[in-house]
Formats: C-alpha cells, structure tokens, sequence
C-alpha cells in the first residue's frame, strides 16, 4: 500500500484489477479464505493478457497464507498433504477399520479385554461428513451390565494431543458379535485427511472381550520411557471408566493396549 492506504500497483502492472481487488476488495487478510480465493481465480485463463491479474491472486494469497499461518494450493486444498485412503461406496467395502488404517494401524487381529483408564488412539478421517455408525466384535460377552464407551476426539493444533469431545457412543457388551451401533450423544463430524483420536474404556469393571488389532505389531503414539515395552496408546491417568469432556494433556502417559476393531461408516 502507499502512504494513503491504498492499493499500489504491481511492477509494469495496469493499475486497474477488473477482477481480483475488486472481487476481494471488502475482505481483508484475516476474512480471506481459500474458497474467496478459489472463486476469484477459477476461471482465470492463462494467457498473457491476464498477467497482471495472476499476479495479483498469487499475491493474495500468499499475504493470506502468511496471516493464516498455513499452506493451500491456489485453486485446490490440502497441496501436498497426506491423504488418506477413501471409503469405497460398495455396500460391502463401506466401513472404514480405523485400528487397521495407516499410518498406525495394524491388520493383524487379536482379542483382548477393555481397560478402564480411557486410552486414546489417533486416525486420519477418510471421508468428509458425519458418521451413521461404528461396528465393533465382542468375543466373549460381559456377565453383566458392561459397555465400551467410545469418544471422538479432536487433536490440538499444536501438539497433536487429544483435546475436546466431540461426540460419543456406548456399545453393549453382554451379547457376542458384530455390534453396530448408530445412536450417539453429541455429532460425529469429521473431516477428510484431519487427525482424530478415539477414546476408548469399559463403563464397568466386568469381564469382556473384543476383537483387537495385535499389540504387538502397533506402532508407538511417539512418547515413552523404556527401551524394551512398547507404548502403543495414549492413557488418561485422572480418570477410570469414564471418558472425559477435555482431556487435559498432563495427565496422559503412553501405554500397552491392544486397539478395538473399530469400523466407522458414514
């Protein structure tokens, strides 16, 4: 800008900008956001007579970039991002086993039983949108009332940690099998190639086993304090068999436990 506030020109540049300033011109950095700039430059043709306006949506949006802090293509999102792998829409490959997806998963199955400090277990959505539902196997069924609760977590931004609730399930387990269930408190939203973790613990010191990918093959979550146990999860230690509205990070430790097979469906 020059010393009145306004826009100056690009070098050789016509001062007039038909569609770039004038599109975005009641907008400043901290309101811009990538569909504004999507909107503006699709379809821009690349040809030299539009030179001075590419130029100005390239400035745009790296001015935007620098203020939001982050990195987006110009006309799509998530540039070189990790993607993950999509959910298929045959009606038979529709679920998506979050204790097998990459990068921690393992697809080796075991069975084991639900611990009571609520462990935490990252996953990278596949899909945009809200889950209908989440399927789990009980191999041996609790002798009495007993259910694993479940939790969608969101990740902090800066230290990848388990943050607030988003929403939650409880899933019977007196009964064996694939148990489905599709009633959840809150709404379980998310979007595709963002961080997650589930939450997981038993409601009741009862009995139960699940279905589980194998431990022993399970990527680490990062932290531990040992050259020799492996530290597959993330474990509340302020809590037991209740999971939690906002996981204070302090008190989480990393820890052995098998993942439950859980297969989300959208």
């Amino acid at each position: 800008m020059d010393s009145s506030g306004d826009l100056m020109p690009l070098p050789d540049a016509d001062k007039k900008s038909p569609r770039v300033y004038t599109n975005l011109q009641n907008l400043d950095l901290d309101n811009v956001t990538f569909a504004n700039v999507q909107a503006t430059g699709n379809p821009i043709a690349v040809e030299e007579m539009n030179e001075d306006e590419m130029r100005r949506l390239v400035l745009v949006n790296l001015a935007r970039l620098v203020t939001a802090g982050e990195w987006t293509g110009l006309l799509e999102s998530g540039g070189g991002a990790y993607k993950q792998t999509p959910v298929l829409s045959d009606a038979n490959y529709d679920t998506y086993d979050i204790s097998c997806a990459a990068p921690w998963g393992v697809i080796s199955k075991d069975t084991d039983g639900v611990d009571d400090e609520p462990c935490f277990y990252p996953f990278i959505a596949p899909k945009t949108g809200t889950l209908a539902g989440i399927t789990i196997g009980v191999t041996s069924a609790a002798g009495s009332t007993n259910t694993l609760q479940l939790g969608l977590y969101n990740a902090d931004s800066d230290t990848g940690a388990p943050t607030t609730l988003i929403a939650s399930c409880a899933i019977d387990l007196t009964s064996t099998g694939s148990i489905r269930q599709t009633t959840f408190t809150g709404t379980p939203s998310v979007t595709r190639d963002t961080l997650y973790w589930m939450g997981y613990c038993r409601s009741q010191a009862v009995a139960a086993t699940i279905q589980t990918s194998k431990q022993i093959y399970c990527p680490g979550p990062g932290p531990t304090n040992s050259t020799e146990d492996m530290k597959s999860h993330l474990e509340l230690q302020s809590s037991d068999r209740t999971l939690p509205s906002t996981v204070d990070e302090t008190d989480l430790q990393s820890t052995n436990s098998e993942t439950p097979v859980m297969l989300l469906e959208w």
